[in-house]
């Protein structure tokens, strides 16, 4: 599982963890609703997620055989 680290201005506030949490899901919700709204939408055909993860299992592959060479 992993976690989130928090942002530098709210890792030095002193807050309760539940208001640290919080500010923390707020602060990452923005940065995703920023993120949707500058690119392009994702597809969500199961599709497009086949052809996306096929070419990064090849990717990971080109990775592993040129640490071999």
């Amino acid at each position: 599982m992993s976690t989130l680290t928090a942002p530098p201005h709210v890792a030095e506030q002193e807050l309760t963890e539940e208001e640290r949490q919080q500010k923390v899901w707020d602060y990452y919700e923005q940065e995703v609703i920023r993120g949707l709204d500058s690119g392009p939408s994702i597809p969500l055909t199961p599709e497009y997620w086949s052809e996306f993860l096929r070419k990064r299992e090849e990717r990971n592959a080109a990775r592993q055989a040129e640490k071999k060479s």
